[in-house]
Parts: structure tokens; C-alpha cells; sequence
């Protein structure tokens, strides 16, 4: 249970990179359907006929970072919100080698084999975050100031192959929350500065972790072996690609997905539980969602339009109607704690989907009662690699 708490406190940051409460065990044994959301029509047959158009142009998006503090009454945390910075970029590549480095040799697959997959398109989503912020004690006034960045890749297979991942690499610099009351200061935080680097064997059964720990005296690697498939009939993710695989599910109002998530920081597979609302309206009205529509409407280049229209042109009155589906995720635990919310543009019709389920917001409470960061879609852009 230490460990995973430890694996809780690392996701509630800047980058979030893998931010879960937990819930009620759920004994389904489906696995989660996936699907090509970021394509107007989202078949298989066209996800691979769209592969080329990954392979040469990528997805960004760059997002707003707000803070609401809480209400811990031992200690506080602050972040310079307005100066943070978190981004996403999606593309692909044309090629993941199985019979070579990087993969690990006991993962390798022999290309001499009889109808052996030596290679495949795979999807690669890459996060980035930078966020500074200050701990201080409410009875003594001491104070912690910090500064977090935290990058990760993940590349994974197609949706027609369930997006299972094949490798992943995390560099976390962070400082998370870590006691719900203390009058020590040192004790209020847990600082990681640590790479962790896994690989999938093609069958998706097992994962080689490689930790190092920069904080540590001797900063050799640590590598260790992890079975992927002791909760059988599950879809399994890596953590630090979740947000893009749950862009892929079925957004149906009032449905439950469930699926294994692995977390490199525990060297676990927890199970998971995504719920989704009903369609919901973006509202102008609100200052945030006016923000994300103007994203949304803004966005480039003309092929990656989100209407099948040209752009409103200036003075036209025509408002454009966004809607989108709030996902919670929660681990199947009995740990109880705070539930991050994904918000994706709706799938309106799957023949021409023109909204392309697209990640708009992001909330996610700290534990401890301590606040909520919250990513607001900034700008989406297609650009030419």
C-alpha cells in the first residue's frame, strides 16, 4: 500500500501523469473497445490508410494550467499556474523494429522465424510539463519552493490493435504532496528525480522496467521483470499514455470501460474504471469553455478543420456548437482518493467526425484536501514533421 500511495502522490503534479482514485472492484473481463478518434472516419481499413498522413504531420496541443487551493489546515501548496506550461503531441511511426536494439534482446523477435512480425506502424504520444509552486506550513510559516518538469513518450500499437503499448519512457522531476497533516515541512513533500524506461514484449504479457534514481548515491539502473497479464480478458495501457488511449474508447453516455493500467513506478498493473457523461455543451458564456472554443475553432491547418465548412468568416454570426463527454478514472482499489476528469470533444457520428474526440480539459485534485490543477485546451495544431 506504501508504494502505491507513492505511485498517487508522483501522478498528482504538474504533468499528471498518471492521476487515479480508487473505487469499488468491478469483475468484468471485456476488453475495451479502441478506435481511430483523431481521424474523420474512425474504421480500421481507414486508420491505415491514414497512417501516412501521421507519419508526416503532428498533433499538438498546448493547454492553459489554472490552481484552486484547498483547504489542508497543517499546510498549503501554491502553483504559478499562469507561467506553467503542459502540451501533448500525437503522430506516428512507420516502423517499430522487433528484431534489434533498443528492444531488449529477450523481447527481440527472430526475423529468420516463419511469418514472424518483425515490424509494425505504431503511434507515439508524447507530454511535456513545467510548473513551479511553493509548499508553506500554516503554523510556522516555512517555506518550500520547487520547480517540476516532467516528459514522457509513449509508442503503442494501432487502435485495431487495441493501442497496446510497446514502450515507454518517463523523466520526472517532481514534488507531490505527501501527508494529509504534518507541522514538519520536510514531511509535507516527496521529491522524485528519476527516469523510468519500459518495454513490452510483443505479446503484451510482460514488461522489462528500467529505474534510475538521480537522487540517489549509486545511479545505476535498476531493471526489473513484470508479468502484464495476471487480471486476464482486460485491455492493458501504459500510465503515461492513458489520456490518448481513453480518447479511443466508445463515448457513451452513462457507460463504464474497464481496463489494466501499468504503472513503471510500482512495477504493477492495477485495474481501472473510466465512467463517461452524457454529451454535455460546451458554454460560451463561461470564460474557460469560451477559451477552448476559440482554440477549437482556431484550429490549423485547413485539413484538420472541425466542421465540414470553411472557417465562420468575420462578422458571420453563426455560433459553432461544441460538445463533449467528461471521463472519470478511478483504479479498482480499496484505497480511496481523488478522481481525475478528461473532458474529449463528442463523437457525433463516426462516418464524419469532425470533432476528432479531441482532449479539451483536464482536472485533477490533489490528495489532502490541498486544491485542483485544471489544463484548458490553449490551441490544436497540425503541424508538418
Amino acid at each position: 500500500m506504501k508504494a502505491f500511495i507513492k505511485c498517487i502522490a508522483v501522478g498528482l503534479t504538474a504533468a499528471s501523469l498518471l492521476t487515479l482514485g480508487g473505487c469499488a472492484q468491478n469483475n468484468s473481463t471485456k476488453k475495451t473497445a479502441t478506435t481511430a478518434n483523431w481521424n474523420v472516419r474512425t474504421s480500421t481499413s481507414v486508420e491505415s490508410n491514414m497512417l501516412g498522413y501521421w507519419q508526416s504531420h503532428a498533433e499538438v496541443a498546448e493547454y492553459d494550467v489554472s490552481f484552486t487551493e484547498g483547504s489542508n489546515n497543517s499546510y498549503s501548496v501554491t502553483y504559478d499556474a499562469p507561467n506553467a506550461t503542459y502540451s501533448t503531441r500525437f503522430y506516428a511511426e512507420a516502423a517499430y523494429d522487433w528484431t534489434s536494439s533498443p528492444v531488449p534482446a529477450e523481447y527481440r523477435v527472430n526475423a529468420e522465424t516463419e511469418g514472424a512480425l518483425t515490424a509494425e506502424p505504431v503511434y507515439v504520444y508524447e507530454t511535456s510539463s513545467k510548473i513551479s509552486g511553493t509548499y508553506k506550513m500554516k503554523s510556522s510559516g516555512e517555506e518550500k519552493a520547487f520547480s517540476d518538469e516532467i516528459t514522457a513518450v509513449c509508442k503503442y500499437r494501432l487502435a485495431g490493435k487495441n493501442l497496446q503499448p510497446v514502450y515507454s519512457k518517463q523523466i520526472i522531476k517532481n514534488t507531490a504532496p505527501n501527508a494529509a497533516g504534518t507541522n514538519n515541512i520536510e514531511q509535507a513533500y516527496i521529491e522524485t528525480d528519476a527516469v523510468y524506461e519500459t518495454w513490452y514484449n510483443q505479446d503484451g504479457t510482460q514488461a522489462l522496467i528500467s529505474f534510475t534514481n538521480n537522487l540517489a548515491e549509486d545511479k545505476t539502473a535498476q531493471i526489473s521483470k513484470i508479468g502484464t497479464n495476471h487480471k486476464n480478458g482486460y485491455s492493458l495501457f501504459d500510465n503515461c499514455q492513458l489520456r490518448a488511449a481513453v480518447r479511443a474508447f466508445t463515448m457513451t453516455g452513462g457507460a463504464t470501460r474497464i481496463f489494466n493500467v501499468l504503472t513503471p513506478q510500482d512495477n504493477t498493473t492495477y485495474t481501472a474504471t473510466a465512467t463517461i457523461s452524457s454529451p454535455i455543451e460546451l458554454r460560451t458564456s463561461d470564460e474557460t469553455e469560451k477559451k477552448i472554443i476559440d482554440a477549437l475553432n482556431a484550429s490549423t491547418p485547413d485539413d484538420y478543420i472541425f466542421f465540414d465548412s470553411s472557417p465562420t468568416e468575420e462578422g458571420d454570426d453563426k455560433v459553432r456548437n461544441y460538445r463533449y463527454n467528461a471521463v472519470s478514472i478511478a483504479v479498482n482499489a480499496q484505497l480511496k482518493g481523488a478522481t481525475p476528469t478528461c473532458w474529449y470533444t463528442s463523437v457525433e457520428n463516426a462516418d464524419l467526425n469532425t470533432t476528432r474526440s479531441v482532449m479539451i480539459k483536464y482536472t485533477t485534485p490533489l490528495p489532502f484536501i490541498l486544491g485542483t490543477l485544471s489544463y484548458s485546451l490553449k490551441s490544436l495544431n497540425v503541424k508538418a514533421i
